[in-house]
């Protein structure tokens, strides 16, 4: 009789195993999210270059417990996650730690809760894209380009010269390939060069169809620049085409926009 029970619950047991979800442990569950999706390093006010990644942890009681943050910078060469910080998680399960990139991205932010307490780890993500200012030459592209020198520092219009300058000869045309990293605004100064010592012509920014400051110049005059509404007619979509027509050669001086381009790792091909 002893036989014949102990072979039924071994055959119980046999034709009635655990599922796989009764047999792993509960997980964590996290949600994440942050104060400002949105940040710039360049502001001019030094405002909106911090975020707050904030969230809460649900899975029994978690007072007390650490949460690790990490980021990975997706528009950049290397894309893996890296450590930024750690906080310890309330009453309530909610956490909320400070973030202050150093470097212009699109980034995925990853907050981990570790296994414990029988219940396996828990991760939750949120994006955050982080612009900031930098050059159009790391955009230029020569083969799509006509009639362009670089003439940085010697490049002036009325006198006046930047770090970074291009000449462009009556009807060239230089190509930024900004499509890729988000760029919303950009800046220049464009005027007829002084080494032309007279004349006067037309030129137009533009991406495709869309104009971003078109108009004339001569000799002489001021240089001109965009105003801060047409700064934001770039879109991230399409390159930046500037080209110019008329009798004389033109400088496109201190040329740049606000992007999603790191500069201090390499960016993604």
């Amino acid at each position: 009789m002893r036989k014949t029970l102990v072979a039924l619950a071994v055959t119980a047991l046999v034709v009635a195993p655990l599922t796989a979800a009764e047999a792993a442990p509960s997980r964590y569950k996290v949600s994440v999210g942050s104060s400002d999706k949105t940040l710039d390093l360049t502001s001019d006010d030094g405002t909106n270059r911090t975020t707050v990644i904030k969230g809460r942890v649900r899975g029994g009681s978690v007072k007390g417990t650490k949460v690790y943050v990490y980021a990975a910078n997706t528009s950049a060469r290397n894309q893996s996650f890296r450590y930024i910080g750690s906080d310890r998680v309330s009453s309530k399960g909610r956490f909320a730690k400070k973030w202050k990139p150093r470097d212009g991205g699109s980034y995925v932010v990853k907050v981990v809760k570790r296994k414990g307490k029988g219940r396996a780890e828990g991760t939750g993500t949120t994006r955050v894209n982080v612009f900031q200012f930098v050059s159009l030459s790391n955009f230029y592209v020569p083969a799509a380009s006509a009639g362009v020198s670089r003439v940085d520092k010697a490049g002036s219009i009325n006198g006046q010269n930047w770090s970074t300058a291009y000449q462009l000869e009556p009807g060239g045309s230089a190509v930024f390939a900004t499509q890729g990293f988000r760029c919303l605004r950009i800046n220049f100064k464009i005027g007829v060069a002084d080494v032309a010592r007279g004349g006067s012509g037309s030129f137009r920014v533009g991406q495709a169809s869309r104009t971003i400051l078109a108009g004339s110049h001569s000799f002489g005059q001021s240089f001109i620049q965009p105003s801060t509404s047409q700064q934001k007619r770039m879109t991230a979509s399409q390159p930046v085409t500037v080209s110019v027509a008329g009798n004389a050669p033109f400088v496109l001086g201190l040329p740049k926009a606000a992007c999603t381009y790191p500069i201090r790792t390499a960016p993604k091909a």
